[in-house]
């Protein structure tokens, strides 16, 4: 049940800074969960190839933040 809250968490703060559709901040937890919260290149100059070097920063310190990412992967 904590992880729902802390991706409903992580949601917001996509749609309010980012407005992203549901569908890509599913992949974009994915994507984060697998590579303990960073995006892989592959991601970046595909998926993402759209956001830029800071607001990249921004949304994986974010996620780490919510999901209380250390060194392990939560997934």
């Amino acid at each position: 049940m904590k992880y729902i809250y802390k991706y409903d968490e992580f949601k917001r703060f996509l749609d309010d800074k980012f407005e992203m559709p549901d569908k890509l901040v599913a992949t974009f937890v994915r994507f984060l969960a697998q590579n303990n919260g960073v995006l892989s290149k592959r991601a970046l100059s595909n998926e993402f190839s759209s956001l830029k070097e800071n607001e990249v920063e921004e949304i994986e310190k974010e996620y780490k933040d919510i999901f209380e990412v250390k060194n392990k992967k939560l997934l």
